[in-house]
């Protein structure tokens, strides 16, 4: 399947548009305009999430758009991490926040929990796009950290600055200028209006979208993302509808599926 960057799918979503009053006898739907895979925590069915491993993964399948987690070790050092401890994906235990991670603080298939710019470097070795999701609201310090991995690695055109926290979506556009932003949203419905005080990505829950929603938003020129699509009915369903990436903990299998369905595998 060919890659596509989430710019990129955006004006294939244009094509899904104006295609859908012609003959069923077309390729299908799903094919007309395919939602890019968003390797959610990397290729989590071949390594622990947010590792390094797994995000090589996603890269040697053909996936080049990853979302990650940030949080902040003891020593201010950005993280790649879900939960505020590291029990669940570790032999360890706490709080991140109260241990260091330069000494490597292993996880549960022999690897390391990653820093922020180990990710990042490996992005740029890719040619990826990091959807970037900030756990906590950063001190100054710690955002001028993330800026400094950003400009030292991929470059802040590669990075989308995302969080559910509005307060941090809106900051970043001031802290770190030239990266995109995303604001990550559940249940409930937001207007064009209030999505775009917080830039022009949306990254919704799945289950929440509907396809009039997804055609208002996709109409004001939103580029729109679903999670965390893991079902192929689900895979089948959605991709008729104005969507341009599906948040995936199955990126891998996302993209055999999709290319075996449209016969481009």
């Amino acid at each position: 399947m060919v890659k596509r960057s989430l710019v990129a799918a955006v004006a294939a979503v244009l094509v899904l548009a104006g295609s859908r009053g012609e003959s069923a006898a077309a390729a299908p739907a799903f094919c007309a305009a395919t939602p890019v895979a968003v390797a959610h925590r990397g290729g989590t069915e071949r390594a622990v999430e947010n590792t390094v491993g797994a995000f090589t993964a996603a890269g040697d399948a053909g996936v080049d758009i990853w979302e990650l987690d940030v949080r902040f070790d003891s020593r201010g050092t950005p993280v790649v991490l879900h939960d505020s401890t590291v029990d669940r994906v570790s032999p360890r235990s706490g709080p991140i926040d109260g241990l260091d991670a330069g000494g490597g603080i292993p996880t549960d298939d022999g690897q390391r929990i990653a820093t922020l710019r180990e990710v990042y470097e490996l992005a740029g070795r890719y040619r990826a796009e990091v959807l970037t999701e900030l756990k906590v609201v950063p001190t100054a310090e710690q955002w001028a950290t993330v800026a400094g991995q950003i400009d030292a690695t991929i470059g802040r055109g590669a990075v989308t600055l995302m969080s559910f926290d509005r307060t941090v979506v809106a900051e970043a556009a001031d802290r770190i200028p030239g990266t995109r932003r995303a604001l990550i949203h559940a249940l409930g419905y937001l207007s064009p209006e209030q999505i775009r005080q917080y830039g022009d990505v949306f990254n919704k829950q799945h289950t929440a979208i509907s396809q009039s929603r997804a055609e208002e938003w996709h109409a004001a020129g939103i580029h729109l993302l679903a999670w965390t699509v893991d079902q192929e009915a689900d895979w089948e369903r959605l991709a008729a509808w104005p969507i341009d990436g599906f948040v995936t903990n199955r990126p891998i299998e996302y993209e055999r599926w999709s290319a075996a369905r449209c016969g481009t595998g």
